[in-house]
């Protein structure tokens, strides 16, 4: 029995696909841990949501739609980075940003103490994660992985 060879000609249908540099598999692992993590957030605002009635001043249905969604917005988020699909890397940012910014809102909307405990320690690490994934998403290695040409040159100027 003989197995079908892809032939020459065929060659050009194949594209392999380099390996992801190890920033973005740190990238992916940390969307990979946030996004299990925001999905039990969701299934537990369910299990236990008696419970978070009678502790929270907040229904539970907050707590388990903002899991849910923040899950359900990371699910293809680690399938682009992955795959090294252009898309994944301008959704990661704004995903990180619309994040800050939920996180922020819910810290100083939601919460009796307004986060004065440790407002610096969140400040910083907030800036620190803003600051790693836009330096992860500069390096030419991961931009040569998501397909982004990182020419300094329009590509439609001559150069005379």
């Amino acid at each position: 029995m003989q197995r079908d060879l892809p032939q020459e000609d065929d060659r050009e249908t194949y594209q392999v696909q380099p390996k992801a540099p190890c920033s973005v598999t740190l990238l992916i692992i940390g969307v990979l841990i946030f996004t299990s993590t925001s999905l039990i957030r969701g299934v537990q605002a369910l299990l236990q949501w008696e419970f978070l009635q009678e502790l929270l001043p907040i229904s539970p249905l907050y707590l388990a739609l903002s899991g849910f969604l923040w899950g359900a917005a990371g699910l293809p988020l680690i399938v682009g980075l992955v795959k090294g699909r252009r898309w994944a890397l301008r959704f990661t940012l704004a995903a990180v940003l619309a994040y800050s910014i939920y996180y922020w809102l819910d810290r100083l909307l939601l919460t009796s103490d307004r986060g004065e405990s440790n407002w610096l320690f969140a400040i910083v690490l907030n800036l620190l994660l803003l600051l790693l994934v836009s330096w992860i998403q500069s390096r030419p290695r991961v931009k040569a992985f998501f397909g982004v040409s990182h020419d300094r040159q329009p590509k439609n100027q001559s150069i005379k």
